[in-house]
């Protein structure tokens, strides 16, 4: 990914050029988030035009929908949150407070997103197991993550970031088996309720096109953030 572009200057069509052949000596796709912040301030319609071109040597093509938004971006208002939505009285969302408790955080997590946990003793090889055992686990972290039980049994799974004066949810996954239950709709509504707490006004979510209606159930509507994407992959 491509994020926070800022180029000044002279030559900029030859300085996004370069980037992409440095971005072609390693992978072969690639997305290029614009934000409203990125400089120059016509920025997408260079990066437009550049793909059309096929990039610098021709080999390149933009897919999807050119320019379209990075996303279906939601958010909450905290001030006005809806009552907790309904899901079984044997579940209750616990804040992970330890590494071994992050190890069972990164079970639930990775089993809902389909992928493949690494060994017990190389959970730190995993980034985001790694990122947050640096992060810490105190009362005033900015990182927190939540893990959704149904009696004892880990069911789903989230993180809280707080950052910028935005709450940021990310990371929510329930197991295929256990979806459709209302666990994954709970955990978002008990990290949004710690988010006005520490007197956070808004809460930010991204979502997949079937994560919709779980965050619409807990106060998310459609959001308009600006950025948007430039898909990038090399022509076979």
């Amino acid at each position: 990914m491509v994020l926070q572009t800022q180029l000044a200057g002279d030559a900029i069509d030859e300085r996004i050029d370069d980037l992409i052949r440095q971005i072609g000596q390693q992978a072969n796709t690639f997305d290029w988030f614009v934000f409203p912040s990125c400089q120059p301030a016509d920025l997408g319609e260079r990066v437009a035009c550049r793909g059309l071109a096929g990039g610098p040597d021709g080999s390149w093509e933009l897919v999807g929908k050119i320019g379209g938004p990075g996303g279906n971006w939601l958010v909450a208002d905290l001030t006005t949150l809806p009552s907790a939505p309904p899901v079984s009285d044997r579940f209750h969302v616990e804040t992970v407070r330890d590494q071994a408790m992050l190890a069972q955080w990164l079970q639930v997590s990775s089993t809902g997103f389909g992928h493949t946990l690494p060994p017990a003793d190389k959970l730190e090889e995993n980034a985001f197991y790694a990122a947050y055992i640096r992060h810490g686990f105190g009362a005033d972290a900015y990182s927190l993550r939540y893990i959704g039980y149904l009696d004892e049994q880990p069911v789903t799974a989230g993180t809280l970031l707080l950052a910028g004066g935005i709450a940021g949810l990310f990371d929510i996954s329930t197991p295929t088996e256990l979806r459709r239950q209302g666990f994954g709709s709970a955990i978002s509504w008990v990290m949004t309720q710690e988010a006005a707490k520490r007197g956070y006004q808004q809460a930010y979510v991204w979502s997949s096109k079937l994560g919709k209606g779980v965050y619409a159930g807990v106060g998310f509507v459609p959001a308009e953030i600006g950025l948007r994407e430039y898909q990038w992959q090399k022509q076979k």
